[in-house]
């Protein structure tokens, strides 16, 4: 008579809670704050250029090429704020899925944006104040701000003061502790199951008369 034996496995799997509203908050936010910080950066350079075309009337004092240094330190910074915006719009990604690795690097290089974006709106107009006077540079920003649109100025206030904030309170929703067991999932092992099962040899013996 065949009888069947067999044996039993455990099998290790991750079980990962619901993901949080703090942590879907917190992904919306880096997003949105990402792009804000693109959509930033032509308009910053749109604003300047209201400023360059109004110098244009007037003679600079001196100074030309330390302010062409600055120029070029400006687009290198710009360019630095560029990539960290495109990294974190990824990172922002790849956090809906719970890589606490993205979650450790969004810490790492949102406040560095954050700092970006408040240098960037605080450092205008650039570099018209170390070569005009501050007689021409009064005129300068007059003839400027009566050609430039109305709203571009509070626009790049608001994104200058909105992406830093958006940044940091991302930043702390994803360190809240419901956050903490979303991107830590824990291993759990499944009740032993059969795997293989066969049936067992008969015992030999004389062969059977006839």
């Amino acid at each position: 008579m065949a009888s069947r034996t067999g044996t039993a496995a455990t099998v290790p799997h991750l079980v990962r809670p619901p993901r949080p509203r703090v942590v879907a908050l917190a992904c919306l936010l880096l997003a949105l704050a990402a792009v804000a910080q693109l959509a930033a950066l032509p308009l910053r350079y749109w604003h300047q250029d209201f400023f360059h075309t109004a110098a244009r009337s007037f003679e600079p004092m001196g100074g030309v090429a330390f302010a062409a240094f600055g120029t070029t330190a400006d687009l290198a910074a710009d360019l630095l704020t560029a990539v960290l915006a495109v990294g974190l719009l990824t990172l922002a990604a790849v956090n809906v899925v719970g890589v606490n690795g993205s979650r450790i690097a969004s810490w790492a290089s949102g406040p560095i944006l954050a700092c970006c974006g408040t240098v960037g709106a605080a450092r205008s107009p650039r570099p018209l104040y170390t070569i005009y006077s501050d007689e021409n540079l009064d005129r300068i920003t007059a003839m400027a701000r009566d050609a430039m649109p109305n709203w571009l100025e509070p626009l790049l206030l608001t994104l200058g003061l909105g992406v830093p904030m958006a940044i940091l309170v991302a930043l702390v929703l994803l360190a809240l502790p419901s956050a903490n067991a979303f991107f830590q999932p824990r291993t759990l092992i499944d009740p032993p199951w059969p795997v293989r099962t066969s049936p067992a040899a008969e015992p030999e013996g004389p062969p059977r008369a006839g």
